[in-house]
């Protein structure tokens, strides 16, 4: 999150006071750092949408601007961090904002709380399970860890796979499971072709702890656009708190 005081130096509060008056003042400081902020968000989604591979609509709309108010000139840019369902992108963008290792996914903690995984083990998906944004989606994964008993680690309700006929008819606890083939552990679905029954892995565990380069460096990007428009901000704030001053 970048927050945007407009709380400036002497020079511009003595220009401001002699330009619009003390009554309008903290109309204008707002204004200037809301458009700030609106212009940091701009930025930063032209960056993530470049740099970043296929971003979700999800993602892209996470992004929000809290707007300053005259009692306090104070605008905010960041990601939201709440969801009803889902982690939110304030969660999962961390490693494109940050770089360095990555902690565990609540996936991979619910396989090494039911001891499908070991503690120091990564699931790393595999391509061929992958979406059009890259991604394994949350119904495979909450499919997976059904089928595997792994389901209420996470879900904190009944969902895991069972003997009962409509979980038989889902098949998840048939499709997938854990373990070794060819050498490689991870997790693998069962599948029918023209010759034969075969499988494929899903997720692929590594030994190796995930890092990250930084892909999205937020506060740099924000800094560099509040430095290159706050002047041209606070002259436009003026003229505005001027012409509906009263």
């Amino acid at each position: 999150m970048l927050q945007i005081d407009a709380r400036t130096n002497i020079e511009e509060l003595s220009k401001a006071l002699r330009t619009v008056g003390e009554k309008q003042l903290p109309f204008a400081f707002a204004l200037m750092a809301t458009r700030l902020a609106v212009l940091v968000k701009k930025g930063e989604l032209s960056v993530l949408k470049a740099r970043i591979d296929r971003p979700t609509t999800t993602t892209l709309n996470s992004l929000y601007v809290k707007p300053a108010k005259p009692g306090n000139p104070e605008a905010r840019t960041f990601f939201k961090d709440a969801w009803t369902s889902g982690v939110p992108a304030d969660t999962y963008l961390q490693q494109a904002v940050k770089g360095g290792r990555r902690p565990h996914k609540r996936f991979e903690k619910a396989l090494i709380a039911k001891g499908i995984m070991k503690s120091g083990q990564y699931a790393l998906p595999a391509a061929s399970a992958l979406n059009q944004f890259g991604n394994v989606p949350r119904g495979t994964i909450m499919k997976i860890l059904s089928g595997l008993g792994a389901a209420e680690t996470v879900s904190g309700v009944q969902a895991n796979a069972t003997g009962s006929k409509r979980s038989k008819r889902k098949g998840n606890a048939q499709k997938y499971f854990a373990g070794e083939v060819g050498g490689t552990q991870g997790v693998w679905e069962r599948k029918k072709t023209a010759w034969g029954d075969a499988v494929r892995p899903v997720f692929i565990f590594s030994d190796g702890e995930p890092g990250y380069r930084v892909i999205l460096p937020f506060y740099k990007i924000a800094d560099n656009i509040v430095k290159a428009n706050r002047i041209r901000e606070f002259q436009s704030a003026m003229d505005t708190a001027l012409a509906t001053k009263r």
